[in-house]
């Protein structure tokens, strides 16, 4: 099976990009992962369904309520859960994957993980949410590797407490970590949509809701971790990342005119 990554800052084209895709190419070729928030009409397994409905319910929450914290929660289980998915699927498509585990993982815990500190939310919302979403919590919780979280387990406090500890006090980015705790590999080929950061938010500007991520200074943030990634993983992977220049919407253009499974 064939894997595909589609990454970049929000603003960067990849919503589009990916729309223009799957109607480009037969349902048989080709299977999208979008992520954080999922398309729960690919996903047929009940128990990962429902643990998708409370990720995309959660990010929704968070967004609208701006709760970065929950935000981190909801983007850190759509990772969890993407190997899931992804193990779900016929080997002879391709999978093009929007944000990947081993590679974006990293750049949202540069900006949200040190927001999850003890106390940082509410607990009459943790309760609430343990509450509505106990069984999916729990389903989530149980994709951690065995010994990697004992606090609170099973509850969405044990799932920060995780997140601030593993990401921000301990720093475990590297990707020799992160293949341990999701169990994934890197994709076979990794398209980095790349503009500048004032560009992004000019056309991110006028959304309804912007995400806690979303603006300026903070873009300038993302964008060096990834090019901090990117340039270690060229080390020993120099053929899978190419870089597209997503200033202008006619290079986009042109990128998806030539894209090929």
């Amino acid at each position: 099976m064939k894997t595909i990554l589609i990454t970049g800052l929000d603003g960067s084209g990849k919503s589009t990009l990916l729309e223009r895709i799957s109607k480009k190419f037969e349902s048989s070729e080709l299977e999208i992962i979008l992520l954080p928030h999922f398309d729960i009409s690919k996903i047929s397994d009940e128990k990962i369904l429902k643990s998708a409905i409370f990720v995309n319910e959660l990010s929704v929450y968070a967004d609208i309520h701006k709760t970065p914290q929950l935000k981190a929660v909801a983007l850190f289980s759509s990772m969890l859960l993407y190997q899931k998915i992804y193990s779900k699927i016929d080997i002879n498509k391709t999978v093009i994957v929007e944000r990947h585990p081993l590679i974006d993982t990293s750049v949202y815990a540069m900006f949200y993980a040190e927001k999850l500190f003890p106390g940082s939310i509410k607990d009459e919302i943790l309760d609430e949410i343990d509450s509505r979403f106990s069984e999916e919590i729990k389903y989530i919780s149980d994709l951690l590797p065995s010994g990697l979280i004992s606090e609170n387990y099973g509850k969405c406090s044990g799932i920060i407490n995780f997140i601030y500890k593993h990401f921000h006090l301990e720093k475990k980015f590297d990707t020799v970590n992160l293949k341990q705790l999701f169990k994934t590999e890197l994709p076979d080929k990794i398209y980095f949509l790349r503009a500048k950061p004032e560009i992004l938010f000019d056309r991110i500007k006028n959304r309804k809701v912007l995400e806690a991520h979303e603006n300026v200074d903070v873009f300038r943030k993302l964008d060096m971790v990834y090019s901090q990634i990117f340039s270690g993983l060229k080390n020993d992977n120099p053929e899978i990342i190419e870089e597209i220049n997503a200033d202008e919407i006619e290079n986009l253009n042109e990128f998806f005119e030539n894209f090929k499974l």
